[in-house]
């Protein structure tokens, strides 16, 4: 049986799935989404569609949105 997994990119200001590495290299990618205009390094990164589903139950719960440990965002 032969299980594949696939990775999805979401925006992490608004969830889209429109976001693409604009540039790359040595250091890594900087990321653009043609929805909103956030340019940066940091994106979510889910395995399965319920992922960013959990991403967004959790902001609704907390009232704020997530955000990663570093300074973008």
């Amino acid at each position: 049986m032969h299980i594949e997994l696939f990775t999805m990119f979401y925006c992490p200001k608004c969830k889209s799935q429109e976001i693409f590495p604009e540039v790359g290299g040595y250091v890594g990618s900087i990321y653009i989404c043609k929805d909103c205009g956030y340019r940066g390094s940091f994106v979510l990164e889910v395995d399965s569609p319920e992922g960013i589903r959990n991403v967004e139950r959790d902001e609704r719960t907390h009232k704020k949105p997530v955000r990663s440990h570093t300074k973008e965002g």
